[in-house]
Formats: C-alpha cells, sequence, structure tokens
C-alpha cells in the first residue's frame, strides 16, 4: 500500500485525534497483565510530541454497550501508560459531549496529551453515527490512525472520523501493515499456520483460507474439541461447539482435497476442573473420561508439532493452544513458543505471531522477542488473512 503518513506534516500547534488501542488485560485485582499495546503506541506518540501537536487519545476499554461505567474508564491504564511512553502529564477528560472536549483542547499548549475518556461510552461510536463524527471531528485537524487491532470495526473512531478529517497512519500502524505485507507476499515454502483459541464460528473464513495457502495446518485450544467430535472421539465434559461440527468435518474433508496436512492434538490434559491441579491427566484422546475437560494439548502432540515447525520456512500463528491464563494449562503454548523463538533466532523460520491472547501469553515467558514479527491485532489480523478490505484502513493509501 501506498500510504499516507506523517512525513512532512507541520503539526505545530495542530490537533491530533489520535486512534490508540489501549485495551489491555487486568487481573482480578484491576492491575495491567501485559501492556505491549500501550508500548506500541509509543514511537508515534514521540513523534507528535516532537512536532508539538495538540494530541487528544481515542481508545477504547472493554465494551461498556455505550453507557459509561467506571470500572472501564481509560484512568486505568493511566499510571501504566504515562511509565510506558515516559510522559509526566496526561489528562483524562471526564465523560462529556466533543464541543466540551473542543473547549479544553483550544486551550491546551503544544506537546501535549488529553485522553477522551472511553469512546465506547457514547452510543454512537459502533453505530458510526455520521452526527456525532462531524461533531468529534471538529475538535481537531488531523485523524491518525495507529491501531491496526480495531480497524476491522467500522466504527465513528476507526471509520467515520476519516469523512471529516485529513487522515493519515501511525508509525505503528505503518510498521505493522508494511512488515505483514511483506512477509505473507513473500512467504518461503513450506509454511505452517497455528490456529488455536476456543471457537469455529469466529474463524470459519480463516480456517477455509488458510487451507489453500499453508502445507501444514495445527488446530489447538478448545476450538480442537469440536474436531475431535467430528472425528468421533469423546470429549467428555470439554467445551465444544455442537452446532460446527458439520463445519469441522467439511474443513477436514477439504484439508485433504488442497493436500493440507491439518494437525491435529494426539494427546491432551485434562482435568475435572481447573481448579483441580491434582488430579491432571495426559492421556490419548480416544481415553478421555466423562467428567473430564481438556485444557492443554499433550506431550506426544507437542512433540509432534515441534518436528513439523522444524521442517517449515515460514510460520503463522495466532490463538493459544491451551487455557495459557492458568499453570500447568499454559505448558503446551509456553514450549512451542521457545521453539519457534529458537528456530526463528537460528534463521531456519521466519515467524509471525498475532492476536492480544497469543502475545499475553508468550509474553509470561519473554518469548515475543524471538519471534520475527509481533502483531496485536487479532480480529484485524484475521480478517486481513481473509482477504477482507479492512474500514480503518481505506482512507490510509493515497
Amino acid at each position: 500500500m501506498n500510504l499516507k503518513t506523517l512525513d512532512n506534516l507541520d503539526l505545530k500547534g495542530k490537533r491530533v485525534l489520535l486512534r490508540c488501542d489501549l485495551n489491555v488485560p487486568f487481573d482480578l485485582e484491576g492491575k495491567v497483565l501485559d501492556s505491549t499495546k500501550i508500548e506500541r503506541h509509543k514511537l508515534t506518540i514521540d513523534e507528535l510530541i516532537h512536532k508539538q501537536a495538540k494530541i487528544i487519545i481515542i481508545s477504547h476499554l472493554g465494551r461498556p454497550k455505550g453507557s459509561y461505567q467506571e470500572n472501564l474508564s481509560l484512568k486505568k491504564v493511566l499510571k501504566v501508560f504515562a511509565n510506558k511512553i515516559k510522559v509526566s502529564q496526561v489528562t483524562v477528560m471526564p465523560f462529556c459531549k466533543p464541543d466540551i472536549l473542543k473547549k479544553v483542547i483550544n486551550d491546551v499548549s503544544g506537546g501535549t496529551i488529553t485522553f477522551m475518556e472511553n469512546i465506547r461510552f457514547h452510543p454512537e461510536e459502533e453505530k458510526n453515527d455520521e452526527k456525532f463524527a462531524k461533531e468529534l471531528a471538529e475538535c481537531a485537524d488531523y485523524f491518525v490512525n495507529d491501531s491496526f487491532s480495531v480497524s476491522h470495526r467500522k466504527h465513528v473512531s476507526t471509520y467515520g472520523l476519516s469523512k471529516f478529517l485529513p487522515t493519515v497512519v501511525g508509525r505503528y500502524l505503518e510498521l505493522e501493515i508494511r512488515m505483514l505485507d511483506k512477509i505473507f507476499n513473500n512467504m518461503n515454502k513450506p509454511v505452517m499456520a497455528v490456529i488455536g483459541g476456543s471457537k469455529i464460528s469466529t474463524k470459519i473464513i480463516l480456517l477455509n483460507n488458510l487451507l489453500k495457502k499453508v502445507d501444514k495446518l495445527v488446530i489447538g485450544g478448545a476450538m480442537a474439541n469440536t474436531f475431535l467430535a467430528a472425528k468421533n472421539f469423546s470429549v467428555g465434559n470439554s467445551l465444544i461447539e455442537k452446532d460446527k461440527v458439520y463445519i469441522a468435518k467439511d474443513i477436514l474433508l477439504k484439508a485433504k482435497q488442497e493436500n493440507c496436512d491439518l494437525i491435529l492434538p494426539q494427546d491432551v490434559i485434562v482435568a475435572k476442573g481447573i481448579n483441580e491441579v491434582d488430579g491432571i491427566k495426559n492421556v490419548g484422546v480416544d481415553e478421555i473420561e466423562e467428567g473430564f475437560s481438556v485444557f492443554d494439548i499433550g506431550e506426544k502432540s507437542i512433540e509432534k508439532i515441534s518436528n513439523e515447525m522444524a521442517s517449515c520456512k515460514t510460520v503463522f500463528w495466532n490463538g493459544p493452544l491451551g487455557l495459557y491464563e492458568q499453570e500447568p494449562f499454559d505448558n503446551s503454548t509456553n514450549v512451542i513458543g521457545r521453539t519457534a523463538a529458537i528456530l526463528t533466532k537460528g534463521n531456519i523460520i521466519t515467524s509471525v505471531v498475532g492476536g492480544g491472547d497469543t502475545v499475553a501469553a508468550l509474553n509470561k515467558k519473554n518469548l515475543t522477542g524471538g519471534f520475527s514479527f509481533v502483531s496485536i491485532a487479532g480480529g484485524a489480523l484475521v480478517e486481513w488473512l481473509e482477504g477482507k478490505t479492512l474500514p480503518g484502513l481505506e482512507f490510509l493509501s493515497n
């Protein structure tokens, strides 16, 4: 793509609406678990500060469904944001209409950062309300999209603003697009895709698309349970999409037709509950008992995937392979993540990992630094790989 960038823009004193993705994960005590999303925006913010722009950051947090919720205020990320971006003063505006924001921004000096409160508190955001987009656009001189991870949403803060403001791509989004374009248009074969997560329903198009492009397709996570059921294995009390078993059967058939090696777990880690770690077992997929649930893939499966990965040149990974949030069910994600990092460091494979959960899982063991490229995008990356045009990117090319 020939992108409209920040190059050669005189932004001194100009008001800039900057779309970031600060929708970070939190622990039960409300502390930020992973700050990768915040850190990715530092390059863009540093440049805007250097150019003396008046920065208005737009982001969402969670799913407030168009109403104010104190527990989803962007104030929750303020301390970590200031620490990671290395700025001393950031203001979070109270939840208010654009006309109030406009008055405040007109009075601040260049090189400052003001947070607009959670954009999804406004019901107009997800409806892509044109009147609201126009009112918000009147608060600024430019719109900068720096968030690939939400660019598949046709919302005011990703799409609507571009109708009323000069729109350019932020430095992180620019890097993301250029790197992904470079890697996926020049993939060395054999190619492996590792797809995890809980539901087939969110990845049907992706899986069908990958069957035509990759040589090996690994299925993990709770999604694998539906595939095992499609092959007539009993999965006990495991999470499963019963109404999608027929889709799993169809994908298995298409894999044979496309000569794609579809790799399912040979063995799994089971327990009666996530807190009953003393009773966990590593069993074959034909040995899952009633009353037990699958929470991770087993040792033989890990070894099989690792060996197959070593025979490839390009690896794409989206979705954890087990219940990574809780030990020891993060084992397969950690081990295979370490294998991918070692193979990448040895210049054996080019590796791309994408998705917030996958990145958070690998960050727990400091593994993301070993990959060729790490994308924080989940749904947007999936749709991009499916060949769809993302609404948030429509206005960014010359």
